[in-house]
């Protein structure tokens, strides 16, 4: 047979390659679409901006209790600059100041020193009065000494051992060394210690040395009266020695500022900043909790730390949504589902996914659902699975619940929380779902899952205990996210049903309506196929009931299967009253007439938006099946005819509803011609009438069992020996025929008479 009878009706002749790869090509451009916008939704998910989502730091002040926790997104690292001050001001206050001792002062004074002993000792030995001894040291010395002081010399006996020994006292105080401290710049240095750069034998020393161990001018006193006290047998009175030692006392030791402040900077450069490392993960604030002024400061590190993604947790997260994304293919496949998924399936599964995904990902990243139990009362899996099993397959529906169990476990950050609830949520949505084509059975299933969801909620909490512990106040809003998917199944349902034109049991109901426009014009234009209509949808809805297949969908597809006739009505047996027109045709064009009621069927049915499933069914109603009467008729007339040319032009029936029509269909059809049609005869009859579908191969592709093709045939025997079955002959009735038998007859009489 031509390839062309093997295509379905409507759609475009194509190769088995374009047929394998086109499907599988725009299902996997959704797939990739998704996938990319996930990517580009959890990178800025990621993107960890100011150290924290979503959080200001105008939120938080010191002292103030803090409404939420803070953990850190990132391992941050900042400077203490407090601690960094502390840091600075003491190790600025154990830097000691520089003074220097000067060499030049130092011989200066020692020389004038030993200028002035040799002048005492040579005025003494030449002076032949006090008086003469005063002038000469006047002359020498003016108002260095007083009157008191000059009779202490001149009193000497010996003047040269004295003075000796007062110059070894003066040298040691020289070497020793005399400072003097600045009235301002030193406050900044140690105020206990201080650097004194001396040189001995051409090197430069550093000694660091108490502030109290340093001799200044105000000392001497001091140190005239212990080196006096110390001598067993002092040359000089204290006071004496002292006011003879005065005058020659110069400050040797002086302070270096430049230096001074030179070595301070260079101190404080060396300084190595406080950093505090903020491990990730660390809770910086708590709940309930006074901010410190520590926890301000680590909240501004975050602050301050810009924009930052964690790649390594980013491809972690990909890899595990790639994942996911695989095996969602594997489980929707036909083979493992039993469901096979068209484009517009196909769709509806990724773009609820993705709605699933990017709610579990705005929401686990936003401060009002910190919570996992938050965040678990606003995820709508009841919802998407409750319509997943109303709009594809129950099946279908199970089996996206642990999908987007899974996605919400990646987008949540791994939370078992909200990802448990969402799948027992979403297995409960798919089992409360008992559709019986009223729309008050969602009401119905929106009241059990406002039941269950605060059961659910209740388990996991005590699996997983709530940090906020408001256990009542999540199971309320449990129960208000199960009784609210339930209604709002049935607002999106007719919007979905329309745009899908998928069929449901709401809109199959629809269609089955006896009084719409359609089927009233049927019943008033195409009167013979109308009937013919009802009776092949009662078999094939009961026979589909028996065999538990979808016995509304037959019923549909069995009232529209035949709606093609509708603009031909003459040309088909059961509208014809009085005279066959096919008397006048050619049977190539009573065959051609009789098979394009099937392609305009489907244009009609296409037309009416009629469900996918429904036009299968009107197309395979009669599959690719030989018109046999006008086959026999042509081959009376010609010698060489073409099957093909007699053959129907669509595919043997892909479904157990479509099988189930198209039998219902020719045992009505021909149960017609049957006379006296008795139990045993219906039965024999209508096992040849499915015995020769079966041998032409029409039903291989159905699905169907020989068990099931026995319970059709016994369900089709039942109803239509009920509907051809035996009456009664009431009293006086009489056959109309019989009746008028003798009046013609009397007639005919009359007339040759």
């Amino acid at each position: 047979m031509n390839s062309k009878n093997t295509e379905r009706l409507g759609s475009p002749e194509r190769s088995p390659l374009a047929r394998l790869i086109g499907p599988f090509r725009w299902h996997a451009l959704v797939i990739a679409a998704s996938y990319l916008i996930l990517l580009v939704a959890t990178w800025f998910g990621y993107l960890d901006q100011n150290g924290f989502r979503q959080l200001s730091l105008v939120d938080f002040e010191v002292g103030k209790v803090a409404d939420r926790d803070v953990v850190a997104g990132r391992e941050t690292s900042y400077i203490d600059e407090s601690a960094t001050r502390l840091r600075k001001e003491a190790r600025q206050k154990l830097v000691t100041a520089v003074f220097r001792y000067d060499r030049l002062i130092s011989a200066s004074m020692i020389s004038d020193f030993t200028t002035f002993a040799d002048t005492v000792q040579d005025a003494v030995r030449m002076a032949p009065d006090m008086n003469r001894f005063t002038l000469e040291m006047q002359q020498q010395y003016p108002g260095y000494f007083d009157a008191k002081l000059m009779q202490a010399l001149y009193e000497l006996k010996d003047p040269a051992p004295v003075m000796q020994q007062v110059k070894i006292f003066f040298n040691q105080l020289v070497s020793e060394g005399i400072a003097e401290f600045p009235d301002r710049g030193m406050e900044q240095f140690s105020q206990s210690m201080i650097e004194i750069v001396r040189w001995r034998n051409d090197r430069q020393e550093r000694l660091e040395t108490g502030i109290d161990e340093v001799l200044t001018r105000g000392d001497v006193r001091g140190r005239v009266l212990s080196y006096v006290s110390a001598q067993k047998r002092s040359p000089l009175p204290a006071d004496t020695l002292y006011g003879l030692l005065t005058p020659f006392i110069r400050v040797n030791i002086l302070y270096q500022a430049e230096e001074s402040e030179s070595k301070l900077e260079s101190a404080l450069k060396q300084v190595q900043p406080v950093l505090v490392v903020i491990p990730k993960g660390q809770k910086i604030v708590k709940r309930g909790f006074i901010v410190t002024d520590e926890q301000y400061s680590q909240l501004k590190a975050l602050s301050d730390s810009g924009v930052h993604v964690d790649i390594r947790q980013f491809l972690g997260n990909m890899l595990f949504l790639a994942a996911i994304v695989i095996l969602g293919i594997y489980l929707m496949v036909p083979q493992l589902s039993g469901v096979p998924l068209g484009l517009r399936n196909t769709m509806v599964l990724v773009s609820m996914f993705t709605l699933m995904y990017l709610i579990a990902l705005i929401a686990s990243r936003t401060r009002v659902f910190s919570d996992p139990f938050d965040m678990a009362i606003i995820l709508p899996s009841a919802l998407m699975t409750m319509m997943v099993t109303v709009l594809i397959h129950q099946r279908i529906g199970a089996m996206f619940s642990f999908l987007l169990t899974l996605a919400v476990l990646c987008a949540s950050g791994f939370s078992v929380a909200p990802s448990l609830f969402v799948l027992f949520s979403g297995l409960s949505g798919v089992a409360v779902m008992r559709i019986t084509g009223k729309r008050i059975d969602l009401v119905k299933s929106s009241g059990f899952l406002a039941l269950i969801n605060p059961v659910i909620v209740l388990i996991l909490s005590a699996m997983v205990p709530s940090p906020s512990g408001e256990v009542s106040r999540y199971a309320v809003g449990a129960a208000i996210n199960g009784f609210m998917s339930g209604i709002l199944v049935l607002g999106f349902l007719p919007i979905l049903e329309s745009l899908l034109n998928t069929s449901t049991s709401f809109r199959l109901m629809e269609f089955s309506d006896l009084n719409s426009p359609v089927m009233k014009r049927m019943l008033l234009s195409v009167s013979g196929t109308y009937n013919h209509s009802i009776m092949v949808a009662t078999l094939a809805e009961s026979a589909c009931r028996e065999i538990g297949a979808d016995p509304l969908l037959a019923r549909v597809g069995a009232y529209y299967h035949d709606i093609g006739k509708m603009d031909q009505s003459e040309y088909f047996v059961e509208n014809q009253l009085d005279y066959n027109k096919h008397l006048d045709l050619n049977p190539r064009l009573s065959a051609t007439v009789i098979r394009s009621h099937v392609k305009q069927g489907i244009e009609k049915a296409r037309q009416m938006r009629l469900p996918k499933e429904v036009v299968e069914i009107i197309a395979e109603h009669h599959g690719n099946s030989l018109i046999s009467y006008f086959y026999n008729e042509a081959k009376k007339r010609e010698d060489s005819v073409d099957p093909e040319d007699f053959t129907y032009p669509g595919n043997p029936p892909s479904s157990r509803e479509s099988a189930v029509v198209m039998l219902a269909d020719v045992v009505e059809a021909a149960c017609r011609t049957l006379d006296k049609p008795s139990v045993p005869r219906l039965e024999k009859f209508i096992g040849e009438l499915i015995v020769n579908k079966i041998e032409n191969h029409q039903l291989d592709n159905s699905d169907l069992t020989f068990r099931e093709i026995g319970i059709i045939k016994n369900c089709f025997v039942t109803i239509l020996a009920g509907y051809y079955h035996s009456r009664i002959e009431y009293p006086n009735q009489k056959d109309p025929d019989t009746a008028d038998q003798p009046a013609r007859e009397g007639s005919a009489k009359g007339k040759k008479s």
